[in-house]
């Protein structure tokens, strides 16, 4: 019976809507929760920056299921390539050249995140690393790690912001 069980939950032909409709809420948590450090030292709205990047990029399943019926979207071979690590960077220098790079790292850090949450399931491979290695998954280990190491990178990039705002204020106060 659990072989059973197994057997069955690791088929990606079966739809799950919880899965399905509970994912979105899932990106936008864990993105808030990588990026929550980086408001030490910048703006709230970088939170809002990382939940809308950790949604958006599911808008390229529409695109590569020619559908925006769940079980189209949900059903591909393989996730589309714009779930790289490439796209995220691109993405990120994008929007850090637009909006500051507080929201450039809020991008890439989002982004980073949902590729990680993404290659921790038992879906379709993700191209994490395209064009230099072919799609896989990663396990959940994997992802945990990558999510701490997220996090951890934006509570440094907070801090030196920080930092650097309060000598910036310092200066102007006519301190050292």
């Amino acid at each position: 019976m659990v072989a059973v069980v197994l057997r069955r939950r690791t088929q990606r032909s079966d739809f799950s809507p919880l899965w399905v409709y509970s994912d979105p809420f899932q990106h936008a948590a864990i993105a808030a929760a990588a990026v929550a450090p980086l408001t030490l030292g910048a703006p709230r709205r970088v939170l809002a920056t990382a939940v809308a990047a950790s949604l958006m990029i599911d808008l390229d399943h529409v695109i590569a299921a020619r559908s925006a019926r769940p079980r189209a979207t949900t059903g591909l071979d393989q996730r589309p390539r714009s779930h790289s690590l490439l796209a995220a960077a691109l993405a990120g220098a994008l929007v850090g050249a637009r909006a500051g790079r507080a929201h450039g790292w809020a991008t890439f850090a989002a982004l980073a995140s949902h590729l990680l949450h993404d290659a921790g399931d038992a879906g379709a491979p993700t191209p994490m690393l395209w064009p230099f290695r072919p799609a896989r998954q990663l396990g959940r280990r994997r992802q945990l790690a990558g999510t701490l190491l997220l996090t951890t990178a934006s509570a440094a990039v907070g801090y030196a912001a920080s930092r650097a705002r309060s000598r910036a204020v310092a200066c102007a106060d006519g301190g050292p």
